[in-house]
């Protein structure tokens, strides 16, 4: 009887994630329950207005932006690659 070496990946029961997901999903949890603990309102300079609002809004909307500029980054690597 023979039997055939299989990929480390192969041997282990359920699905196969790469690190890259594990990671992000990480940041990805990390990033919402910093939001959720941070409810309070905060004031915000934008260049000249001060504006108010809630500090989970806030951190929502630079983790938008955070992950936007990832993305066009990661796209413009690409479009170099090409």
């Amino acid at each position: 009887m023979t039997t055939t070496a299989r990929p480390a990946a192969a041997k282990r029961a359920g699905v196969n994630v790469s690190p890259k997901i594990i990671t992000a999903g990480v940041i990805t949890i990390a990033s919402l329950w910093f939001m959720i603990v941070n409810r309070g309102t905060v004031a915000i300079y934008l260049w000249v207005p001060k504006v108010t609002a809630p500090m989970w809004l806030v951190l929502l909307g630079t983790f938008a932006g955070g992950l936007l500029t990832g993305l066009l980054m990661r796209r413009g690597k690409k479009a170099q690659q090409a």
